[in-house]
């Protein structure tokens, strides 16, 4: 059997990076004869082993979709890209007999003419597992909106039957359990929904001691030699929200400085990273920016020197992060998102150094207006789009409360706050009184036994190789899919083709308003600058 995984680029990140992990994995199984990787022209992301493993296909229009798409034009781009895709997969040897095709983030929205593609390539009988990372309908407002004029859609229902559709050649695969649920809820049968969390390993390298990785962090940041180093080991795009970052800085003792390691690659991200930067100056000057931008330092020194990582984000597809450190013996402080820590605490990984909320205090009045100002964050956020579509959740607050999580803040308010922290040791103190047990954690060192039991969950639910079995049990199932033409349940078109169905006992809650559901909003996530 030949598989192909599908994704628009290659470069440096997360879905990337678990393409490599699946590479290696089922490289190891040896149950495929050929692995092939599609994409449009980018991949740079990909390591000389990955290449020596695979060969690489170069499909026209496969990447995100240019800022001058028109309206109108997604039939026409649909049909290209089918063509052009068919004809490599004929050059290669592909057939639907012989091949699987493993497709990443379909329904992101940033190649709007990607799920009509899959529509047609499961007409026609290939089999293909959609494997979804993150969703357009989660605070992306700018892809959701993509999509509804690609689309030129009426309703939100029609954007999910184009997104998510059901068909017996068709299989799905997310990283969660929470994922898995709101597919089912949009109407994908239980045994076409397979949960396939990430594989975890430690980055690439040659291990040292944590004395010779903490040396070099100094010495190649240049940060004070009695300096104690933790690190955020992520881009600082918007979600991860740097804000909170800065706080933990303040609040982590005189000597410990903590380290961001990757700026932002798009425009509208470094406006909102380089920002941060301005204000830690400020308000936070033990917070270090581009901390793994040297050539010089690798991730995995960069770890090894830390004392701990931390993670401030808002919103993660799976949380590679939350996982990682621990088998290098480093323990993990992170804001707690349910959607994927549920599940890593189901597997026996002790989470308790993990927060909910910082709360910030404040009178009623003040209280009131960052609420009314959270409100009008959400909704500016998706005014642009027909109200039709826009998310029927939204965020509620406490109207009583005497506090708020720094998190719900926008980021003006963010920076408001901390900068009142430098001049109100009074304001600050009665902050950190409500956040006493996470001002602790930031100040101790893990216990012993908690790194080794964590390292052994981790090892034991999370290994690539125990990932990449799952993976082929997926895939044999998927071999036995009967061909398109023996589908009775599949209705047809005019000319007799068999159609995609939607599964008519779909409950009313749209997409949109499922995912709002189990994922909160946070105003970072759609700052405009």
């Amino acid at each position: 059997m030949i598989l192909v995984i599908l994704h628009c680029h290659y470069e440096r990140g997360g879905v990337t990076q678990v393409v490599e992990n699946h590479v290696r994995a089922l490289r190891e199984t040896g149950q495929f004869e050929r692995i092939l990787l599609a994409s449009g022209v980018r991949h740079s992301g990909l390591s000389s082993e990955t290449l020596k493993a695979v060969e690489c296909i170069n499909v026209d229009g496969f990447d995100y979709d240019s800022d001058e798409m028109t309206v109108g034009d997604l039939a026409s781009r649909q049909q290209r890209m089918l063509h052009h895709m068919k004809s490599q997969f004929t050059d290669y040897g592909l057939s639907i007999d012989n091949t699987l095709l493993h497709w990443h983030n379909h329904s992101l929205g940033k190649n709007t003419a990607a799920p009509g593609v899959i529509r047609s390539l499961a007409h026609e009988g290939w089999r293909i597992l959609l494997q979804v990372h993150d969703f357009a309908e989660d605070n992306r407002p700018e892809n959701y909106g993509r999509l509804i004029s690609a689309m030129q859609a009426a309703r939100k229902q029609q954007v999910d039957e184009y997104l998510y559709p059901v068909h017996d050649r068709i299989h799905y695969a997310t990283l969660t359990t929470t994922d898995s649920l709101v597919l089912e809820r949009l109407g994908i049968d239980r045994g076409s929904l397979h949960c396939l969390p990430n594989g975890v390993a430690v980055p690439q390298g040659i291990a040292i001691s944590k004395e010779e990785a903490r040396a070099k962090v100094l010495r190649t940041l240049k940060l004070p030699g009695d300096a104690r180093w933790v690190l955020y080991p992520v881009r600082g795009i918007r979600r991860k929200n740097i804000g909170e970052l800065l706080l933990l800085a303040r609040w982590g003792g005189e000597n410990r400085y903590m380290g961001l390691t990757l700026k932002p690659a798009s425009r509208m991200e470094a406006r909102s990273y380089e920002r941060w930067k301005c204000v830690a100056a400020e308000v936070s000057n033990r917070t270090v920016f581009d901390a793994g931008e040297s050539s010089e330092l690798n991730l995995l020194q960069n770890v090894l020197g830390a004392d701990y990582v931390v993670s401030t984000s808002v919103a993660e597809g799976f949380g590679m992060a939350f996982l990682e450190p621990w088998l290098l013996g480093r323990g993990v402080i992170a804001r707690r998102l349910n959607t994927v820590t549920d599940d890593f605490e189901k597997c026996g990984v002790d989470l308790r150094s993990f927060y909910d909320s910082i709360p910030i205090p404040g009178n009623q009045s003040w209280i009131d207006k960052c609420r009314r100002e959270i409100l009008d964050a959400q909704t500016k956020a998706w005014n642009h789009l027909p109200e039709a579509f826009q998310p029927s959740v939204r965020e509620s607050i406490d109207q009583e409360a005497e506090a708020i999580d720094f998190a719900k803040l926008t980021p003006q308010r963010q920076t408001e706050t901390l900068q009142r922290m430098v001049t109100d040791r009074g304001f600050e103190n009665a902050a950190k009184e409500l956040s006493e047990s996470l001002i602790k954690r930031l100040n101790q060192e893990f216990a012993g036994s908690v790194l080794v039991s964590n390292e052994d969950a981790v090892r034991e639910n999370y290994d690539a190789a125990r990932i990449g079995e799952s993976l082929v049990r997926v895939y044999h199932q998927m071999s036995g899919c009967r061909f398109v033409s023996e589908i009775a349940a599949t209705r047809s078109t005019d000319d007799g083709a068999p159609e995609v169905s939607v599964n008519p006992n779909v409950g009313q809650q749209r997409g949109m308003d499922l995912i709002s559901t189990f994922r909160p909003y946070f105003p970072c996530r759609t700052e405009l600058l």
